[in-house]
């Protein structure tokens, strides 16, 4: 589909760079989140700069190995809003699941980076589908609210934490990003293991997206 390769191009081309989004997020990194204070889940509120990676962790489940890399996948749950999420309907897309919280300040300061790839590449073929790894929705709706551009759907499993979805997909901690191809197959699950590999993961995430879908549309 040569017209629609080169509609994708000048699409992706007529559009910022991800280069400065992700200058944006370092500069924040590196100014440590050191502004306000992070509600932690306990409730308690600490400074950012404070708070160890570790903290933004996922309790481990007996018997969770999580998904193999390379084999078919399918996430299903009940949406915060209302409904309930397939992602076998979303045969033939590009899927990147994103777990997070409100809470953890690596996960906000990604979420930028999030957004404009969600804007890039939605129309040629991206769904997202974020994962509040929260205890209740009400401490995940008034962020969403302010966050408009945070467009895509999020599940919320009653307040369980996803813990449960977090296990299958191998997630130990987050932010994390899995990455599903058009067949539906688990590429690969990204974990930030400090704050120093944030950069380098969302450029590998908009890297590998493009690459996925523009091999969809016509590319090599």
């Amino acid at each position: 589909m040569p017209d629609a390769k080169k509609k994708f191009r000048s699409d992706i081309g007529a559009t910022p760079g991800a280069t400065a989004l992700l200058a944006v997020v370092i500069l924040v990194l590196q100014q440590g989140l050191a502004i306000g204070r992070v509600d932690t889940p306990s409730g308690r509120s600490v400074r950012p700069a404070m708070m160890k990676h570790a903290a933004c962790s996922v309790a481990k489940q007996a018997g969770g190995a999580g998904s193999v890399p390379g084999k078919p996948v399918v996430i299903t749950g009940a949406l915060l809003n209302g409904g309930h999420l397939n992602t076998a309907t979303w045969k033939g897309k590009v899927v990147v699941i994103d777990f997070w919280a409100t809470w953890c300040p690596w996960c906000r300061a990604e979420m930028p980076a999030i957004e404009k790839m969600y804007g890039q590449y939605h129309g040629h073929g991206l769904e997202i589908v974020g994962v509040p790894l929260s205890d209740t929705a009400a401490a995940v709706r008034p962020y969403l609210k302010s966050n408009p551009k945070v467009a895509w759907p999020e599940i919320f499993d009653k307040g369980a934490g996803n813990a449960a979805l977090a296990q299958k997909l191998g997630v130990s901690a987050f932010p994390a990003q899995c990455v599903i191809d058009r067949r539906g197959i688990l590429k690969y699950t990204i974990v930030a293991s400090s704050s120093k590999q944030l950069g380098a993961d969302v450029r590998k995430l908009d890297a590998d997206v493009r690459r996925l879908i523009q091999k969809g549309n016509g590319g090599s």
